[in-house]
C-alpha cells in the first residue's frame, strides 16, 4: 500500500517512521504548508514533497493517506481525499463535531473507500493485558475504574491552535479526554448510559478549559471517573477495582496488581508501540482482511459523548 501523510507534526513524524520500518506500507508523499518541513522529510525519506494537499491525487500514486492536522481541518480534508477515490486514516479526535464525523462518513459511504480513526488505547500493550484480566475474572468483576492525568497543557511547546476552541473543538476533554473515552470504551466493551461533568479554566485568556471531573455509567453497571487537569505535570494514573482485587496503570506503560495486601509489577509482553499496530491494522483493513482499526463508526462515538459531555458546562 502506497501511503502519504499530510501533515509533519509530532504525530506526522512517527508516522514518516512507523511507515518507513513496515512491510505493509510504503511511503510515497509528504504534505505540509510549512515547505521547510515538508522537504527536509521529503530528502530523508527521498519521497516528493507538496504544501497543497490537493496535489496529492494528481501527483501522487497514493492508495490510502494519513491526517495529521489541526482539529478543525479533519472533516474538509478527509471529505477531499475520500471523494478522490483514496482511503484516509485520520487522528483522533475525528472532527471537532457529530455533524462533521456524519459528514465524513457519508463522503466514505458515497466514495467506497475506507475511513478509519486512529484511537490507539485498544493497541497500547498495558490497555490489553488489563482487558484481558477483566476477560479472565481471575480478579472477579470489575466494577469501576478512577483516572488521574495532570500534565501542564498550556506549555508553551503546544501549537497555539489548540487553545482556541473554534480550531480544536476544545481543550483538556476533547484533546485528553478522547483518549480516556477511547479506552473506556474498548475495556469495558459496554455502552454509555449516564454522564455528569464539571470543567473550567483558570486561565482565563483561552476559551478552552483546562481542567474537568468526568464521571461516566455504562450499560454493564461498572462506574468511571476521569479527572484531567492541566495546570502542571505532576502524574498519570488509572485504576481498576475489581471484587478480589485492582490493576493500576502508571504513566500508561507500566502495570501493578493488587492482591494479598501488596502491590506487585504485572510482566507485559515486548510489542511494538500503539501508532505501529494502529498503522498495521489501517492496512489489513485496505487488504481487505479482519482488522481492529477503529471505525468511523467508533470516532464518531467518541465525539457524541465528548459534546454531551460539554453541554454540562
Amino acid at each position: 500500500m502506497k501511503i502519504a501523510v499530510v501533515g509533519t507534526g509530532s504525530i506526522g513524524v512517527r508516522y514518516l517512521a512507523a511507515i518507513a520500518a513496515s512491510e505493509s506500507c510504503t511511503l510515497c508523499g509528504i504534505c505540509d504548508i510549512n515547505e521547510e518541513a515538508a522537504k527536509l522529510y521529503a530528502e530523508k525519506y527521498a519521497v516528493p514533497y507538496f504544501t497543497d494537499y490537493k496535489q496529492i491525487p494528481e501527483k501522487c500514486d497514493a492508495d490510502a493517506v494519513i491526517i495529521n492536522l489541526p482539529h478543525w481541518l479533519h472533516c474538509e480534508v478527509t471529505e477531499f481525499f475520500l471523494d478522490s477515490g483514496i482511503h484516509v486514516f485520520v487522528e483522533k479526535p475525528m472532527a471537532n463535531t457529530s455533524e462533521e464525523c456524519r459528514r465524513m462518513i457519508a463522503a466514505r459511504d458515497r466514495s467506497g473507500k475506507h475511513l478509519a480513526v486512529a484511537q490507539p488505547q485498544r493497541f497500547n500493550p498495558v490497555n490489553r493485558r488489563v482487558k484481558e484480566i477483566i476477560k479472565s475474572g481471575e480478579l472477579g468483576e470489575l466494577c469501576m475504574t478512577t483516572e488521574f492525568r495532570s500534565d501542564n497543557y498550556f506549555r508553551d511547546a503546544r501549537p497555539r491552535w489548540f487553545l482556541k476552541k473554534a480550531l480544536s473543538g476544545g481543550g483538556i476533554v476533547m484533546n485528553f479526554g478522547a483518549h480516556s473515552l477511547d479506552r473506556l470504551l474498548y475495556i469495558t466493551d459496554s455502552k454509555v448510559t449516564d454522564i455528569a461533568a464539571s470543567m473550567g479554566n483558570i486561565k482565563n485568556e483561552y476559551d478552552i478549559e483546562g481542567h474537568a471531573q468526568i464521571t461516566l455509567k455504562f450499560e454493564n453497571g461498572v462506574s468511571a471517573s476521569t479527572t484531567l487537569f492541566g495546570y502542571a505535570s505532576t502524574s498519570r494514573e488509572v485504576h481498576y477495582y475489581f471484587t478480589n482485587g485492582a490493576l493500576k496503570m502508571v504513566d500508561f506503560n507500566k502495570l501493578f496488581r493488587f492482591e494479598a495486601g501488596q502491590w506487585t509489577p504485572v510482566e507485559l509482553p515486548p510489542a511494538p508501540n500503539s501508532l505501529e499496530l494502529g498503522l498495521e491494522e489501517f492496512c489489513k483493513l485496505l487488504r481487505g482482511e479482519p482488522s481492529d482499526v477503529p471505525s468511523a463508526e467508533f470516532g464518531l462515538e467518541v465525539i457524541d459523548l465528548i459534546e454531551k459531555i460539554y453541554q454540562m458546562q
